[in-house]
């Protein structure tokens, strides 16, 4: 009969989530500013990572895309708002993100960063801003008003 600890381990999962949400929208948020303040020649070289996949028109149209969804979706992952929206807009733009670096043959050292933030945005797509989220907040408040 030894000691066990007891450690909630639902608590601790909750806190966790919000540590990883925040922390992924904070560096997406960080790279998106970046990316608005550099213009339109920095939307344009975003852009034309669309040629990768087939796709060679409007460059700087697709680059300012890919800059809201980085700038947008890491402000909502940040406070766990329209949670599933931000993934999927992220999930996208690392899909094309992860296919540009590993097409450029640079190796896994040059497509980790992508792929990694893709998988990190498929969980949060599929499993929601967790507890402390605003998207829980707003969905108990409406269950409360029902």
């Amino acid at each position: 009969m030894g000691n066990t600890l007891n450690i909630d381990n639902s608590k601790n999962s909750n806190l966790g989530l919000l540590i990883l949400r925040v922390g992924i929208g904070v560096l997406f948020f960080v790279f998106g500013w970046q990316k608005i303040a550099g213009g339109e020649q920095v939307w344009t070289g975003v852009g034309s990572a669309m040629s990768f996949i087939g796709i060679s028109a409007w460059p700087t149209f697709w680059g300012l895309l890919a800059t809201i969804a980085e700038f947008a979706g890491g402000l909502l992952l940040i406070f766990g708002l329209f949670t599933r929206f931000a993934a999927l807009s992220l999930v996208l733009t690392m899909i094309v993100a992860t296919i540009m670096k590993v097409a450029s043959g640079g190796g896994l050292m040059e497509f980790y960063s992508p792929l990694t933030m893709l998988l990190v945005n498929i969980f949060f797509l599929l499993h929601g801003g967790g507890v402390y989220s605003l998207d829980n907040y707003l969905r108990s408040r409406r269950q409360l008003a029902a």
